[in-house]
């Protein structure tokens, strides 16, 4: 089966994908939400779509054991460079799609993608069903997608990406959800940069070469980012 991803700028930039996993949600109001619901100590976890394994990683000191799941070549070039710079030994790294998760059936406790995969359209059915697969019996798993409806940032890639972005791509990926037993929920957090030079380099992943009229219009280094999280329980 051919390896399908989404060809993400982080993957070319990593150094602004770095910035952007440091510097979003420095509260860890996401991460509340999630492990309130379901908590990860001692579980075993799939990270679908792990990117460069900063969350991965991150998560390794509660989990039982991660299962980092990235097709992208060039992401698992920094999960690989990451794992050998950093001291853990319960992170797996999986090189599949989320079509074909290489996992015995009934096998984990909690997945989640983070802008991976899971955009709220059929094309996701076939990665929704391995999921379900791969989830033990009251197994979770989390969808975390942005929201153009709220925040500074959701209203800013909403002006720069309308075809994306459209007036009812909450509604739409809700009712998707919905009809799939998910549960949604609205995390409104911040990205919250050390100065405005970083602060640009991140909206560099989002806005291209526009980055700098968008960073003309946000005063300081802080912008509001708010996400819906959609909750499958097996």
């Amino acid at each position: 089966m051919a390896e399908q991803f989404y060809p993400y700028t982080g993957a070319t930039n990593p150094t602004a994908y770095e910035y952007w996993n440091e510097c979003t949600d420095p509260d860890y109001l996401l991460e509340k939400l999630m492990w309130d619901i379901a908590p990860i100590d001692g579980k075993m976890v799939l990270d679908v779509g792990a990117g460069s394994g900063f969350q991965a990683v991150r998560y390794a000191s509660k989990a039982f054991r991660i299962f980092a799941a990235e097709p992208d070549p060039r992401m698992l070039r920094q999960i690989y460079l990451r794992l050998a710079k950093e001291d853990v030994g319960n992170v797996s790294v999986l090189a599949v799609s989320a079509e074909e998760i290489t996992l015995p059936t009934d096998s984990i406790d909690v997945a989640y993608a983070r802008f991976a995969y899971f955009y709220g359209t059929d094309d996701c059915l076939p990665g929704l069903s391995e999921i379900q697969r791969v989830l033990k019996p009251g197994g979770h798993f989390f969808v975390i997608d942005n929201n153009p409806d709220r925040g500074q940032f959701g209203k800013l890639a909403r002006q720069a990406h309308p075809e994306i972005y459209t007036p009812t791509y909450v509604d739409e990926r809700t009712d998707f959800y919905r009809e799939h037993g998910f549960e949604r929920f609205e995390v409104d957090t911040l990205i919250r940069a050390p100065d405005r030079q970083v602060l640009g380099e991140i909206l560099k992943l989002d806005f291209a070469d526009n980055y700098r009229k968008v960073l003309c219009s946000i005063e300081g280094t802080e912008l509001s980012y708010s996400l819906s999280v959609y909750h499958f329980k097996e």
